[in-house]
């Protein structure tokens, strides 16, 4: 048994733990991940995101004088209009915020440029300093340059001169720049192409890459966000690299797995793997099943596994990342809204209602963990999931309300409450958003079995992903204190529920809580020795889950 010091450490983890989420090997630095969203929404003028962002750079470690070597860099590739709009923006955040009494972190200004030797010789070295090349005698005359010397002698002297060889960024932030705002115009393959094999060369990883390409998928778009990942295949495969860049269609163990997206009924745009099984036929209506992630997670982890695993049964199944999330769009980021995090079970309905091979009185869900309660949720007003299954669900509005073991008072409550109060008025008048973690970077000897479970899964290679950050906003704790999932669990009925859980979890009493509530059919499932994460991937414990789930729905979704 858990005892009730331990869910005290466990509510702490939970609500309380804040700092940065990306540390880890191969991920974007926080400052790196603002780098790529400033230049971004510059390059396309987006500029009430790009307000948010500034203040973020800011607050993530970026000085005044790096962001403003940002936005003037941003010009070489889209031009004076967007880069000025940038820096006019620029200006008015740090109005605002001077204007709330927070002080600025300047930097240093670029060095002067004491190097007097011929500028496109100059310009000519830089460039191939990125390249990892000798540079060439004389002047370059072959393709372009030769068709127009004139751009030739620009692009050297002031863009790899003037511009690249101020020292106020360095070389691999200068080339994040340059991969943001080409990926963020979209349709000039080209040049992102060339600009991330500069990056590798200047010392980004494929991985950050990758996860470059993501953020330019929710900031400014799925078809730039592809075209980016396309790019970087593409060099990578031209270099002999190894990778496990997700393209649009791959196979899995026979099953065939598609990226697809679709709207909400918020016109966030939702993405998510469809998984079709090793014998798909085209001619046939299969049943269907829609895998909800847990809380924090993303459709990579033990939502896709999961996916693949029922597919590798038969059905065609859907695991998709909840929106503000993963590669889902949903502006800000890392927000947790209980009504939209419902809303994209009945989008992915939509989806496959609407899908040639899926019977539609035929789909059924998979919420795992908190994307166990949000699924029960939705059934609840939409009749067209036929089934509901979970897996070591969370109670997320009793978990932020009560803590895990209901261990946190009212009058505790109540002063959460008020603090949501004063940070909602605090970032109204332009202070930076507080984020806070679900799941701490390192442990502590304190830490509690289940802590270090969590820790495991998501901290490590086993689970792990750079979009799951397990961030979200402070103040998205007020909306999930007031959802309930299981007000009118029992309308759910004629349509059955099963619920499965670990013999040792500590969120056990989640899931008994909604079967007391639920009216038949209804079941309560135990996996004998199974602690919460153990079902999300442990192999021994999800061959007895997995046939359990098998049977369930092929008995309802006929």
């Amino acid at each position: 048994m858990i005892k009730t010091g331990s869910y005290i450490v466990i509510i702490i983890m939970l609500l309380g733990i804040s700092g940065s989420l990306y540390a880890q090997e191969n991920m974007l630095s926080k400052k790196q991940e603002k780098i790529v969203t400033i230049s971004a929404l510059t390059a396309r003028g987006e500029l009430e995101k790009l307000k948010g962002e500034l203040a973020g750079g800011l607050e993530s470690g970026l000085t005044v004088n790096e962001i403003k070597e940002i936005l003037v860099h941003t010009y070489a590739y889209s031009g004076f209009p967007r880069s000025l709009r940038g820096l006019q923006t620029f200006m008015s955040v740090l109005d605002e915020r001077k204007a709330a009494g927070i002080n600025e972190q300047y930097g240093r200004e670029a060095s002067p440029i004491t190097d007097t030797r011929d500028k496109y010789e100059r310009g000519k070295e830089i460039l191939s300093k990125l390249q990892g090349v000798t540079p060439p005698e004389g002047r370059i005359t072959a393709g372009y340059a030769g068709f127009s010397p004139e751009i030739e002698t620009f692009l050297k002297e002031h863009l790899f001169a003037d511009i690249f060889e101020r020292d106020a960024l360095t070389y691999d932030q200068r080339e994040l720049v340059t991969v943001s705002v080409i990926a963020a115009l979209g349709d000039l393959q080209p040049m992102l192409t060339s600009h991330m094999g500069l990056s590798l060369n200047v010392g980004i990883t494929p991985s950050q890459l990758e996860q470059l390409a993501g953020i330019i998928n929710t900031t400014i778009g799925q078809n730039e966000g592809s075209q980016a990942k396309s790019a970087l295949v593409n060099v990578l495969q031209n270099r002999g690299i190894e990778n496990n860049i997700d393209p649009a269609t791959r196979s899995e163990n026979g099953v065939t797995v598609q990226k697809v997206s679709f709207p909400n009924r918020f016109l966030i745009t939702v993405a998510g793997n469809m998984y079709l099984p090793a014998d798909y036929d085209q001619d046939k209506k299969y049943a269907a099943i829609i895998v909800g992630h847990p809380f924090g997670g993303v459709k990579e982890q033990t939502a896709g596994l999961h996916a693949r695993k029922m597919a590798e049964l038969g059905y065609i199944t859907l695991a998709f990342d909840a929106s503000h999330y993963g590669e889902s769009g949903g502006y800000p980021r890392y927000i947790e809204s209980p009504e939209t995090r419902v809303e994209d079970f009945s989008a992915a309905v939509d989806f496959l209602s609407n899908h040639e091979n899926v019977n539609p009185q035929a789909i059924g869900v998979i919420g795992i963990c908190g994307g166990g309660g949000y699924s029960v949720s939705a059934a609840q007003i939409d009749h067209r999931i036929k089934a509901v299954a979970t897996i070591s669900m969370y109670d997320m509005g009793r978990a932020r309300r009560q803590g895990l073991g209901d261990v946190i008072s009212y009058e505790q409550r109540m002063k959460t409450l008020d603090e949501i109060g004063e940070q909602r008025t605090k970032e109204f008048a332009g202070a930076v958003r507080k984020d806070i973690a679900a799941i701490p970077n390192q442990l502590s000897p304190d830490d509690t079995e289940n802590t270090r479970e969590f820790f495991d899964y998501y901290r490590t290679p086993r689970g792990g992903h750079p979009n799951s950050t397990t961030s979200y906003s402070y103040t998205s704790l007020a909306p999930m204190m007031n959802f309930f999932p299981f007000v009118q669990i029992e309308t759910i009925s004629p349509r059955p529920l099963l619920f499965i859980v670990g013999e040792r979890a500590v969120s056990a009493y989640f899931s008994e809580d909604a079967y007391s509530k639920a009216a038949e059919p209804k079941e309560l499932f135990v996996v004998p020795g199974a602690s919460h994460v153990d079902l999300y991937d442990v192999p021994e414990y999800m061959s007895i889950s997995l046939p359990k789930l098998d049977s369930f729905f092929k008995q309802y979704l006929k």
